[in-house]
């Protein structure tokens, strides 16, 4: 198929290409995992569909993006692939990423999305601006895209204190939400412990939040066995 020029007259072949990479055994795994997706799951594992992205973005990008459908979860995917990887100025990026949180509706879009937006580097203070309207969105899933942008490309020197403020004043009962926070911190407590256990220790959190964020850290091998053993003592009951 000629994926470098998607078309509507062509667009059922390029679906009925995606559901010949399906894998059954995948997509009975991966409905497992995300069971929040109103779009049905093909099965096409990550590495298959960032390819078909890399050819996808070879041609008329813009023009894929203005035909694709929400039907499958795969299609989603490959959206917020491809506009992950589109290039343009700040204004376009921005605009690009905020028409695409529309369409997330589960944790694997939206960290995959977040992953793969590396142009966000080229606009790093603009971007982190930008970000600021996501984590107060009403949208769950745009404050866990602002979340997951942050600790995939903010958790530097620069900005680790402006990211502990923000994260400090995201308050939801979202668990996608919540545990999209507590992933941060604990990102955040491998690379700044000082810092994030400053916040830890008197920011604000519900009780969900914080045991999931002191979980995350127990689990994570970066984290000393002696921070562990005192992070469990912090567990609200």
């Amino acid at each position: 198929m000629d994926f470098e020029n998607i078309r509507q007259e062509n667009y059922s072949e390029f679906v009925g290409y995606l559901k010949s990479l399906g894998d059954e055994k995948y997509r009975k795994f991966q409905g497992a995992l995300v069971k929040d997706t109103d779009s049905e799951i093909i099965g096409v594992r990550i590495p298959a569909l960032r390819s078909v992205a890399k050819n996808i973005l070879k041609g008329d990008s813009k023009g894929f993006l203005q035909i694709a459908s929400n039907e499958y979860y795969e299609e989603v995917m490959l959206r917020g692939l491809v506009t992950a990887q589109l290039k343009g100025s700040f204004e376009e990026t921005a605009d690009r990423a905020d028409g695409f949180i529309e369409y997330i509706d589960n944790w694997a879009v939206c960290d995959t999305f977040c992953s793969t937006f590396k142009i966000i580097k080229k606009f790093p203070e603009e971007f982190f601006g930008h970000i600021d309207t996501y984590l107060k969105s009403e949208n769950p899933w745009a404050v866990r895209v602002g979340l997951v942008l942050m600790m995939d490309y903010y958790l530097t020197d620069e900005y680790i204190d402006r990211v502990l403020e923000r994260a400090d004043k995201v308050q939801s009962e979202e668990y996608y939400v919540q545990m999209g926070k507590a992933w941060l911190l604990a990102t955040a407590f491998a690379k700044y412990r000082d810092k994030t256990l400053g916040l830890l220790e008197n920011g604000e959190f519900d009780k969900r939040t914080f045991n999931m964020t002191v979980q995350k850290c127990v689990d994570s091998y970066r984290v000393s066995k002696e921070d562990k053993e005192y992070l469990k003592t912090l567990r609200r009951k």
